[in-house]
């Protein structure tokens, strides 16, 4: 939830410094390094909020099958996304699209086999809506959080009666 936070920050961020850029508002407008940096800042967010939601998923499926529960369904495009991210070093580089060079499997799984270099349509990596990977970690706190709160009520309830 802290790393959805930081990338809507740096997201508010790009688009003030594009605007400005946009403006040329005199010598306290963005120029391109300006822009440069922000999309490096936005890239290594949006790529620590996909490792992020990626590994809560992992431990969310584990914590089920420890409780004997059904553990909840795996969103591939989420897996495969960070498994492209991983190996972008396999990637062949077409405009503002990485697409699978001849060691890339990861990116062959990706819906039209690319991954979006530039940033910008809402989307992180074109791929994954952040406020749904946000709704996801709230749903995974929550569960936990009324899980120990019961335990709670249990054991002070089991206390109260031994007096």
């Amino acid at each position: 939830m802290r790393q959805v936070k930081r990338v809507r920050e740096v997201r508010r961020k790009a688009h003030s410094l594009g605007r400005s850029y946009e403006r040329m508002d005199g010598e306290w407008s963005a120029d391109e390094l300006d822009l440069a940096r922000c999309f490096r800042e936005q890239w290594a967010e949006e790529q620590a909020l996909v490792w992020a939601a990626h590994q809560l998923e992992r431990w969310a499926r584990r914590l089920a099958e420890e409780r004997g529960e059904e553990p909840p369904p795996r969103d591939q495009v989420l897996a495969n996304l960070r498994n492209a991210l991983e190996h972008l070093d396999e990637a062949e580089f077409e405009g503002h699209h990485a697409v699978p060079g001849d060691e890339s499997r990861s990116l062959k799984r990706l819906p039209g086999s690319q991954l979006r270099i530039a940033t910008g349509n809402g989307l992180a990596f074109g791929l994954i809506d952040v406020s749904e990977l946000e709704d996801r970690a709230l749903g995974v706190v929550r569960a936990v959080e009324d899980e120990l709160m019961e335990e709670a009520a249990s054991w002070w309830a089991e206390m109260s009666s031994g007096r």
